[in-house]
């Protein structure tokens, strides 16, 4: 498993296959690998959950558009971008990489507040009940 130490705090970096300098998310805990699959389902690209800084705000890059919830930061590909996002990995020709690429988490990463960032995330980009329950009810008569 691949332990990063930068700026003197000690992380984990994930990626689906691993490398080097990281390692697979098939070898990650159960709990993370389960953050990795939600937070993928709800088109995160990369995923950093830091030890300390704390963020409350959505920026938008040239790439992706990034919601930051506390010590956790979720990057989303913009549908349009400025500069197209590349990750090495090699695909088929005419496919993309979707879903989660990089999950970039602090050892002491509190797991319950992430699944809590989570929710929130997805209340942000579905709305609320109501607004999910319409969405349904209008896909079923579509």
């Amino acid at each position: 498993m691949a332990k990063i130490t930068f700026r003197g705090y000690n992380k984990m970096a994930y990626t689906n296959n691993g490398s080097v300098s990281t390692g697979a998310i098939e070898y990650a805990p159960y709990t993370i690998q389960q953050a990795w699959n939600r937070a993928s389902s709800l088109g995160v690209c990369i995923l950093r959950a830091r030890q300390s800084k704390s963020r409350n705000e959505i920026t938008s890059g040239a790439t992706f558009k990034g919601f930051h919830d506390g010590v956790f930061s979720f990057y989303i590909p913009k549908t349009n971008p400025t500069i197209e996002p590349y990750f090495k990995r090699k695909v088929d020709l005419g496919a993309d990489n979707k879903g989660m690429q990089v999950m970039e988490v602090a050892t002491n990463v509190d797991v319950q507040e992430l699944n809590q960032a989570l929710d929130r995330l997805d209340k942000h980009l579905n709305g609320g009940i109501f607004t999910r329950l319409f969405t349904a009810i209008r896909s079923v008569f579509a």
